[in-house]
């Protein structure tokens, strides 16, 4: 039997791959399918999908083999293109004959795709056929998804259990999960048009002014990791208007530290009817996010 030789180098695979950190450890209990562990989502180098890599051990990895299922969920967008992958199972510590399934919301947990072996040719993170694999799997709607892993012979059934509790030479073990091509979704913030103002802040599309704006930070939104560069404000989020930011400060006296950004007035295109600006950014690390403020404009002209 291949084997691989160092499970450092699978690692040093899913490292290379765009769009994976480094990956986290299993987190049990991980089954029945309604308890599964979640999966954050990652990106790097500014890719536009991302990815999740986990080190996990179905059952043990010396000793009599055990009954064991692992699930895990990740959040997607219609139309992501998605691949979920074991490396190293057959020539991991112990090894396993992995299977996998992917399997739509609950309650109904339907099976919408599904793996027992890959075969050949063999992935880069793959010593062995029984690794399995299932890719270029197209979500058909956005939300949570949930990964079964099992082990021959306990093949996955329609629910998320399996059709056999029987087990074999290679049940037990441990592999690497790999999911990747998943799109990272925009991260939602609190924005304040005007702050201190203390009213609907008014926007005249005509004044050759700026609008000052705060970022507000939050406990998942720290200013200090936003690129500031890539600020855009006004009638559609889309407009290149940034003037300037200041240094960071606690504008709403929560404690976490926000930013307040001026932005060009004329620039940000702002129409009559609009009731709301919206700021569009992305952090360091690639990942994008958007504000919304309520805001009026005025004069309000006439319609007709």
């Amino acid at each position: 039997m291949i084997r691989n030789t160092s499970r450092y180098a699978l690692l040093a695979i899913a490292l290379a791959l765009p769009g994976l950190a480094q990956a986290v450890a299993e987190s049990e209990p991980n089954h029945p399918i309604a308890q599964p562990q979640a999966l954050t989502i990652t990106v790097q180098g500014g890719q536009s999908t991302g990815g999740a890599a986990v080190d996990a051990v179905i059952g043990n990895l010396s000793g009599a083999a055990t009954l064991d299922l692992d699930y895990f969920t990740f959040n997607g967008t219609e139309g992501d293109v998605v691949s979920v992958d074991i490396d190293g199972g057959m020539g991991g510590v112990r090894n396993v004959d992995t299977i996998l399934a992917v399997f739509g919301p609950g309650p109904t947990y339907a099976m919408l795709r599904y793996n027992d072996d890959a075969g050949f040719p063999l992935d880069p993170g793959s010593s062995h056929p029984y690794d399995s694999r299932i890719t270029n799997f197209r979500l058909p709607a956005s939300g949570t998804y949930t990964v079964g892993v099992s082990s021959y012979p306990r093949r996955f059934v329609n629910g998320g259990g399996t059709s056999s509790t029987a087990l074999s030479s290679n049940s037990n073990g441990d592999y690497q999960l790999l999911v990747t091509g998943v799109s990272v979704p925009v991260l939602q913030i609190s924005i304040d048009i005007k702050p201190g103002s203390g009213d609907v802040a008014p926007i005249n599309p005509k004044s050759r002014g700026k609008v000052p704006v705060a970022l507000l930070g939050a406990r998942d939104f720290s200013v200090q990791d936003v690129d500031v560069n890539s600020l855009t404000f006004g009638h559609s989020g889309n407009e290149a208007s940034l003037s300037k930011c200041g240094e960071p400060t606690d504008v709403n006296g929560d404690v976490w530290p926000d930013v307040v950004c001026h932005f060009e007035n004329q620039d940000a295109k702002f129409e009559a009817t609009d009731d709301e600006a919206i700021l569009k950014g992305k952090l360091r690390d690639g990942r994008s996010f958007e504000g919304r403020g309520w805001m009026k404009v005025v004069p309000v002209k006439a319609q007709y």
